[in-house]
């Protein structure tokens, strides 16, 4: 498989690769040029065209695996490959989810977990609900297999799971710290929050946005969801529907950021918190990691953060939150599930 973490300028690079992304563009000249967004296991590198750009765009799609021939480039700090041929792989031929990164994590360790953070739900109404969502078979699957976004952190197989896991295991500890949270509605939330990331983002196609994902979002898809197992549950109260469906909207923190609310209660504010946590430090823990092997004592460019970063001598492999995740819990008890 080739390396995409290990390339070198100008050096030829040759493998199978799933097309994440495809635009056809012109030029200031008005020749056109094929721009592809290519990953496998190891990462993901932009790949551009030149030559018989149009004729090679009719040949591919977005979610097709192809092979590809061409030399390692750099433009605006960032390595890219210059392709020379591109040739689509018949589907008989492969099998996409042994190009997809995965995360670091065992499945089966994060299901376990996940399994006991439920068990930690006391109020009924709450961990009935949850038991009906994720005892669910086509939503656990969606589920634990989903990204927990399309690149920024957490963009790989399960990395929604894990980062859900990430996010419940910090409401744990500010539940201790701040005895007034509402223990079962912010757990509860913490488990839901990014329910809809499971039909948001395609692992067939790269990881790149459903239908559904564009013209919802994962916030409005996960509403649809919990809403039709609410009603599964009898008698559950209106009052707890309707504040964990703030937290759920809510979590984004602002408007601008995808939040049709801002947070209105003390367990959204802190949820807000954590998701943004979690995912700015893995975020950036991911951006560093890859960038640390240059042997540079700071990062190229971080487009969404807008500045550099500065890599330590002694730079941890691991996200801390997966590190915490490999101490074993003290309560041990059969799966829900």
């Amino acid at each position: 498989m080739l390396d995409l973490n290990s390339l070198k300028l100008k050096e030829k690079a040759q493998g199978r690769l799933l097309i994440a992304e495809k635009n056809l563009f012109l030029t200031k000249e008005g020749k056109p040029y094929l721009r592809l967004k290519l990953l496998n296991r190891t990462g993901v590198i932009e790949g551009i065209l030149w030559d018989d750009a149009e004729a090679a765009a009719g040949q591919i799609s977005q979610g097709q695996v192809v092979d590809i021939e061409g030399f390692v480039t750099k433009y605006q700090q960032e390595q890219r490959l210059r392709l020379v041929t591109i040739l689509p792989v018949p589907e008989q031929d492969v099998k996409k989810e042994e190009l997809l990164p995965v995360s670091p994590r065992d499945q089966e360790e994060m299901t376990g977990e996940f399994h006991q953070v439920v068990r930690k739900v006391k109020n009924p109404f709450l961990r009935n609900l949850l038991e009906t969502v994720f005892r669910d078979p086509q939503i656990w699957q969606a589920f634990s297999q989903a990204p927990a976004a399309k690149a920024m952190h957490h963009a790989y197989l399960g990395g929604l799971l894990e980062h859900t896991l990430s996010v419940t295991r910090l409401a744990q500890y500010a539940i201790k710290a701040y005895p007034f949270l509402n223990k079962d509605l912010l757990l509860a939330a913490a488990l839901l929050h990014d329910l809809g990331k499971s039909w948001e983002l395609a692992p067939s196609l790269g990881f790149e946005y459903t239908d559904e994902g564009r013209l919802l979002g994962h916030i409005i898809i996960a509403l649809n969801v919990i809403d039709k197992k609410i009603a599964q549950v009898q008698n559950f109260p209106q009052s707890l529907s309707t504040q964990l469906k703030h937290l759920i909207v809510s979590h984004h923190g602002k408007m601008e950021f995808g939040s049709p609310k801002t947070p209105a209660t003390l367990e959204a504010i802190c949820l807000h918190m954590l998701d943004d946590l979690d995912a700015k430090l893995c975020g950036v823990h991911e951006f560093v990691k890859k960038e640390a092997s240059n042997n540079e004592t700071w990062t190229t460019f971080h487009r969404m953060h807008q500045q550099h970063f500065f890599i330590p001598e002694s730079f941890p492999e691991e996200c801390p939150s997966g590190e915490i995740a490999k101490r074993k819990e003290e309560e041990e008890s059969p799966p829900l599930f």
